[in-house]
């Protein structure tokens, strides 16, 4: 008897870019992302020859860091200047369980897809934003980049040589740890509404 994976029918609107929110949705392996950010998703899509197969370019999608963190999602490309982009993205989201995104704080709601009008499309969405200093709070409205957020939390100061001032992790340790922890938020409200029936959650 073939068991069925444990979130099959589970269905992700996923408006994530460069890391954090790609390493989300990876562990949930599904995703619809846009390409209205192409000034710094481009460096992820477009990548350098070095992560191109055979140094080649030929296209979008082809680059080795953006299939590391998109493999086993579907996508497609939305231009949000046209209406009809936004109407499809609202079908996408009416049919979702999830909608996840990773803007600085304010720009789902702008774009019109905040979770009160998520909830007017699907009444038990769950959502999730990962902006990387939270929604609320007086750095709510800085944009985030784990480069940044490595020496902020204190861990420059526990990396290097004695005797050097703080250095460098080696990596955006944010990255990847808000992916990880969120895909856990995620399941956890999943739990939740089927347990309770109990939906219409924001984290």
């Amino acid at each position: 008897m073939t068991r069925k994976p444990p979130l099959a029918g589970i269905r992700v609107c996923d408006f994530t870019w460069v890391w954090a929110g790609p390493y989300c949705t990876l562990q949930l392996a599904i995703s619809a992302p846009s390409h209205s950010h192409r000034d710094q998703d481009a460096s992820v899509r477009d990548a350098p020859a070095s992560t191109v197969p055979n140094g080649e370019f030929k296209g979008l999608d082809r680059s080795g860091y953006f299939n590391q963190y998109n493999q086993g999602k579907k996508s497609l490309s939305l231009n949000f200047k046209h209406p009809e982009a936004k109407e499809i993205a609202r079908k996408l989201i009416a049919k979702s369980d999830i909608l996840i995104n990773n803007f600085a704080a304010g720009i789902i709601e702008k774009m019109g897809f905040g979770f009160e009008e998520a909830k007017k499309l699907k009444s038990d969405i769950i959502m999730i934003t990962l902006s990387g200093y939270g929604d609320t709070g007086p750095w709510k409205d800085f944009v985030a980049y784990g480069p940044a957020q490595v020496p902020l939390s204190g861990l420059s100061s526990l990396t290097g040589y004695k005797g050097f001032p703080p250095m460098h992790a080696g990596f955006s340790y944010a990255d990847p740890n808000a992916g990880v922890h969120a895909a856990f938020a995620l399941l956890t409200a999943l739990y939740h509404r089927a347990k309770t029936g109990d939906g219409s959650t924001s984290i």
